[in-house]
Order: structure tokens, then sequence, then C-alpha cells
């Protein structure tokens, strides 16, 4: 995997604008596994993408994933942060009994593409339905929208507790794809949950640094006249002390 920095960060920035986070974290994925088709990358189950983006956030900008939530019962404003590393770990770990119960589920993972057909759907209960017809094993040769015709319809003559049965199953499935946290709010000591989102989280830093290397760019060409692409073409240290020494 290699190290998005300098111009690679600017690429992924750039294709990520006006998409969602889902599409951006592909784009930058792509750019640090350029061996990879990114329709490969699209395919892989949501356990290995997020360990693989974790392990991109922990190359790019360091392990530690930081990030703030809202008491639901007091309003406090809490801090959290993780070691992204030991977080891809623990999914790496997991991916293993996610595959033995998709095997007896004859469910597959679902990946990054259902993610983006039922982004589409109308409400939550739309959304579930899209996952659950899309990731159901009829045929492994067909296409993703065939196997979501055939699926659906499947579904659709099901009674109620086969239907439950199996949103069960996708949830057991696709448990090595969860980041949750649980930690108590400091301030009226409720339990809070924390969904981690690698993909925001991912996007989001590369956004930031982005910006903070479009501003040293500016900062560097105005006062020494140099051109972007050799100020991006300098690593960050040396990018960093040319900058103390203008600051000084």
């Amino acid at each position: 995997m290699r190290v998005l920095t300098g111009e690679s960060v600017l690429t992924a920035w750039e294709r990520g604008l006006e998409t969602s986070p889902e599409r951006a974290a592909l784009a930058a994925l792509a750019l640090a596994e350029p061996e990879r088709a990114p329709d490969d990358l699209a395919r892989l189950p949501l356990g290995e993408r997020n360990a693989r983006l974790l392990e991109l956030l922990a190359a790019t900008r360091g392990r530690r994933l930081a990030g703030f939530t809202q008491c639901e019962r007091c309003g406090a404003k809490l801090e959290f942060a993780f070691d992204s590393v030991d977080l891809a770990n623990d999914l790496r770990a997991r991916i293993g009994a996610m595959a033995r119960a998709a095997a007896v589920a004859r469910l597959r993972p679902a990946n990054t593409l259902d993610l983006l057909a039922a982004a589409h759907a109308k409400d939550e209960a739309e959304a579930r339905s899209i996952l659950l017809a899309r990731t159901l094993c009829f045929d492994a040769a067909s296409a993703d929208d065939e196997s979501e015709k055939s699926g659906g319809r499947w579904l659709a003559r099901q009674p109620a507790n086969v239907v439950e049965s199996i949103e069960e199953a996708f949830e057991s499935v696709n448990a090595a794809a969860e980041i949750r946290a649980q930690f108590q709010c400091a301030a009226c000591g409720d339990a809070a949950v924390v969904d981690v989102d690698p993909a925001y989280f991912l996007v989001d830093e590369i956004s930031r640094a982005a910006r903070r290397l479009l501003q040293d760019v500016h900062e560097l060409a105005c006062s020494y006249g140099w051109s972007e692409e050799a100020i991006l073409a300098m690593s960050d240290a040396r990018r960093s002390a040319y900058l103390e020494l203008l600051r000084a």
C-alpha cells in the first residue's frame, strides 16, 4: 500500500469532491493500491475494505483516530480517540468468523457497491431490503443488479419469519465490518456509543491535509517563486523546514 503524500493527496481530494464518502474513500484506496482494479476494490467485503482504509489512514496521517460525539442524555460534547492500526487488526481477526457465517447463511458479505445501491432507497426499510436482495447467494456469476432483482423477487414471496431470519444472518455475516465503541459520559455518566466509519474519517483527513498542503504551496510559491510541481515533489520534512524558515 502506497502512502498518500504531496500530489497524491491533492489527487485523492479532487477525486472525492462532490461525491459520497464511500466513493471518495474508494478513490483514495485506488491511488494507494494502483495494482488493483478499482472495481475489485469496490467488491471487497466491507470488513476487509474498512481494515484497508484504516491502514491507509495510519500510513498517511498517523495512527491516532480522534473525533467528537454528543451525549444523547445531557448534550455534552465528548471526545474519543482510537488507534487505527489496532482497529484494523481487530477487524481482520473477525473476518474469518464472518466468512464462515456467510457460507452457512448463503449470504455474501456486503461491499461498497451494495452500500451505493442502497443509498438511493427512499427509507431505511427499503435500503435494508436492497442490501438483503443483493447479498443473497443465488448465482455467484450473476451481475449485482440481476442478483438484486432475483433476490428481491424471492424475498417478496417469503413469510415474515423467514425474512427476519435472513436479516439476523445478514447482521452476523457483516459483523466484522462494524466498528462500535462504548464509553461513559464524564458529565452525566450515561453510556455513549460511537459508530466509527473509516470512509468518513479518511475522506475528512484527506480534505484537511489537502487544504493544509495548498496553503503551504501558496506560501512557498509566493515567497520563492517555485512551481506547484516542485513544491509537491519535496518531502514533507523539507517542505516544513522551508516554511519554518519563512515564519521565523
